[in-house]
C-alpha cells in the first residue's frame, strides 16, 4: 500500500469499526487531506477499492448507504458481499436487455 491508502487504513481502524461507524469518502478525505479527484471523491475510493482487490483489506461499504469501515463480522461480510452481487447481477440484467432491444429494433 502507498502512504495515502496506509492513512485510510489506520483512520478507518481507529474511527470506523463496524457498520454503525462508517464514514463517508468526504469526512476520509476531509481528516487525511486527501485530492477528491472529482465531486464523488472518485480518488479516494478508486484508493479503497484498490485496497480490497490488491491489498488484503476488508472494507465495506454499501450502495444505498454513505460511508466505509472495516468490516468486523460474518453478517457484515454477507450484507456487503450480497449487495455487489446484487448489483452485478442488475448490470448483467441490462447489458441483456440492451442486447435483447438491439435485435428487436
Amino acid at each position: 500500500m502507498n502512504s495515502e491508502q496506509i492513512a485510510i487504513f489506520n483512520y478507518l481502524n481507529a474511527n470506523a469499526l463496524g457498520y454503525q461507524n462508517r464514514k463517508s469518502s468526504t469526512e476520509i478525505r476531509v481528516s487525511l487531506n486527501l485530492e477528491s479527484g472529482g465531486v464523488t471523491n472518485e480518488y479516494v475510493r478508486d484508493l479503497i477499492r484498490d485496497m480490497i482487490l490488491n491489498h488484503g483489506c476488508c472494507i465495506g461499504s454499501l450502495m444505498w448507504d454513505s460511508g466505509y469501515w472495516i468490516i468486523q463480522n460474518e453478517q457484515e461480510l454477507n450484507q456487503v458481499c450480497e449487495s455487489l452481487e446484487n448489483r452485478a447481477e442488475s448490470i448483467r440484467d441490462r447489458a441483456n436487455a440492451l442486447r435483447r432491444n438491439w435485435l428487436n429494433r
